[in-house]
């Protein structure tokens, strides 16, 4: 990966951008925090595993042209968390996720509704998808709670990384 900026959204109080190689610390820390990844089935992660993810990220940006998007704020603190789209199969049916990620200290300020309403803007203006979902932890009712916010709606149970989980829907506005 090449430490190259590349800005994607702006939203009042954030940019989300594609990662950099200079996201690592940041982003390890993030994703090593037991409270942050307590609904993860994965648990905490590994420093090689968070860059691993980041690779990742970079590629499926390359392949689709959206991801998971590293989001500072504008202040400047940088990679505060993530927030984007990602392809995903949930029962054989091929879905656009919107997900998000934040450090904990930045919980409760309703960034990740921030972001995560501008991504859902962004995917239905540039995605043609007829809806964007979110794969949520039932007990995880932080991230019920912004799915909501961003006018999701509970659609189904699924089994999603060998865990329970409740798929949230939002349906492109009509036109």
């Amino acid at each position: 990966m090449t430490d190259q900026t590349l800005e994607i959204l702006e939203t009042d109080r954030l940019v989300l951008r594609v990662f950099e190689p200079s996201d690592l610390d940041s982003f390890a820390a993030i994703e090593a925090d037991p409270e942050v990844m307590r609904f993860y089935s994965s648990g905490p992660r590994t420093r090689e595993a968070s860059e691993r993810a980041m690779v990742r990220f970079r590629e499926m940006q390359d392949t689709y042209g959206h991801s998971l998007w590293a989001v500072d704020q504008r202040a400047g603190s940088r990679c505060i968390g993530y927030c984007g789209v990602v392809p995903q199969s949930i029962g054989g049916r091929q879905e656009i996720e919107i997900g998000f990620k934040f450090a904990s200290v930045y919980w409760g300020r309703g960034l990740a509704t921030e972001a995560a309403s501008a991504v859902r803007d962004w995917g239905f203006a540039n995605l043609r998808v007829r809806r964007l979902i979110s794969i949520v932890d039932p007990l995880n009712v932080a991230s019920i709670r912004v799915a909501e916010k961003i006018g999701m709606r509970y659609v189904q149970n699924a089994e999603y990384d060998g865990k329970d989980c409740r798929i949230y829907a939002v349906s492109r506005p009509l036109s």
